[in-house]
């Protein structure tokens, strides 16, 4: 008898004591299941039908069923795709144009609530079907406008643990809720720092967010939707304050507190709801640690009682590592690369964040140790990953061996340098991103250019 797959079960839940489906997966593509860590983490909420899709197995279904397994997919159920359906049919009438309110009239007939899963599916389910994101995340406003009031967790009431002191579910929350108050206050200003400086505050918000929340849901528990969507918008609002400020354009600034304050919605009735649904604590743990890098600009981070408790404990440190040309203890070497006044980034061969040195200065880049473990591409917004894969496309075919530019970051050049890293045979081993201040180099030469001409 055929053994029976739910391809929309997570992939950890299959394999685990079933050797031979591991084996079985592994040789159609899910070459990243033979590496343990990524089976615990990743392969513990993706399903093999997400996991087909991003890594570019067509048609694993009818692969599977030729290596003799009998296929379900509770994607499919009767009632679950119902629901699916009729709320992308009613996003889908939003972006043909039809009136909010003639296309909110038939969603209250059909739904007495709605889950933030359900939103963020039917937003996925509109990209697959070919919908561009642009257009996508253009109509996000309107589409979680026809949700209000209807979201299971209307101002939070059903979400727990924002109650719980210092949980970082908690924090976003209430960062959230200060930049409502922040965005009453600048829809009301005329005084364009002050407002200059809201801004800033909302683009913390959002880079914290984007650092931290959209790549662990993405890759961690296969929701992408917060990525692909919400991560765009929120770059969208941040450059167009910019494009507000240079023109000193009030009604501008004001649409643009009016996208902001969409974001808060969504943020609290989709984004949260469906953070506290599906990350582990453990997960919740490693975000209380990275949060730890990000100031307190906004509102004051509380103490965790839980995140206390995390077993910061490294393996023993008594052995050397030996080198061509000598030999180090791991302590020592991990010291000597945090000493270094350049962040160093290193992503192995198989495209996944493997090492972030921790020097002792402002970091940069903040580098979110959640993200260990994970794909680089995760760590990227969707416009800019494109651009990641052709540049690591082109060092493991062996067309290019450094990509460097100059970025004016803060008030400060910092040159950005990608390697490929080879060994000495040539063999592709990875990449390594290295970023450094160039402020030192500058003024040194200011000084010699002013000496040389006198």
């Amino acid at each position: 008898m055929a053994k029976k797959i739910d391809i929309n079960k997570a992939i950890y839940d299959l394999v685990n004591h079933d050797d031979k489906l591991k084996k079985d997966l592994i040789g159609l593509g899910f070459k990243n299941l033979s590496n343990p860590l990524m089976l615990k983490t990743m392969g513990k909420k993706m399903s093999i039908r997400r996991g087909a899709k991003m890594v570019g197995i067509d048609n694993v279904d009818k692969k599977l069923e030729d290596l003799g397994y009998e296929i379900i997919n509770s994607y499919d159920d009767f009632e679950v795709k119902n629901r699916r359906e009729l709320i992308k049919s009613y996003v889908k009438r939003l972006s043909e144009g039809e009136y909010l309110e003639s296309v909110r009239k038939d969603f209250v007939k059909n739904f007495e609530n709605v889950s933030s899963s359900e939103i963020m599916d039917a937003e996925e389910a509109l990209l697959e079907g070919g919908v561009d994101r642009a257009d996508v995340q253009r109509l996000c406003d309107v589409h979680s406008s026809l949700f209000h009031g209807k979201t299971e967790s209307e101002d939070g009431k059903d979400l727990k643990l924002i109650n719980i002191s210092g949980h970082p579910l908690r924090f976003f929350f209430l960062e959230n809720e200060k930049i409502k108050e922040l965005i009453d206050l600048g829809e009301n200003s005329k005084d364009l720092e002050e407002i200059k400086d809201i801004s800033n505050n909302i683009t913390s918000h959002y880079r914290k967010k984007g650092d931290l929340i959209y790549p662990l849901l993405k890759e961690n528990y296969n929701k992408p939707g917060p990525s692909e969507i919400m991560w765009g918008v929120d770059i969208e609002i941040s450059k167009n304050f910019k494009k507000a400020f240079k023109k000193s354009d009030f009604d501008d600034v004001k649409k643009v507190f009016e996208r902001a304050r969409e974001m808060t919605y969504k943020e609290e009735n989709i984004l949260y709801p469906l953070m506290e649904d599906v990350i582990s604590n453990e997960d919740f743990l490693g975000l209380y640690e990275d949060l730890k890098d990000y100031p307190d600009d906004i509102i004051k981070k509380e103490i965790w009682d839980d995140g206390e408790n995390i077993n910061n404990e490294k393996d023993s440190m008594d052995g050397y590592i030996n080198f061509s040309k000598g030999k180090m203890k791991v302590d020592e070497l991990e010291a000597l690369l945090d000493t270094l006044e350049i962040e160093i980034t290193f992503i192995d061969k198989n495209d996944i964040n493997s090492y972030y040195n921790d020097i002792k200065g402002e970091k940069i880049f903040k580098r979110a140790k959640t993200s260990l473990g994970r794909e680089v591409y995760s760590c990227h917004p969707p416009q800019v990953e494109p651009i990641v894969r052709r540049l690591i496309s082109e060092f493991k075919k062996g067309s290019k061996d450094k990509f460097q530019i100059i970025k004016n970051i803060k008030g400060h050049d910092h040159a950005v340098t990608y390697y490929a890293v080879r060994d000495k045979n040539g063999n592709y081993l990875g990449v390594l991103e290295t970023v450094q201040d160039l402020s030192f180099y500058k003024s040194y030469l200011d000084v010699w250019d002013k000496a040389r001409m006198k």
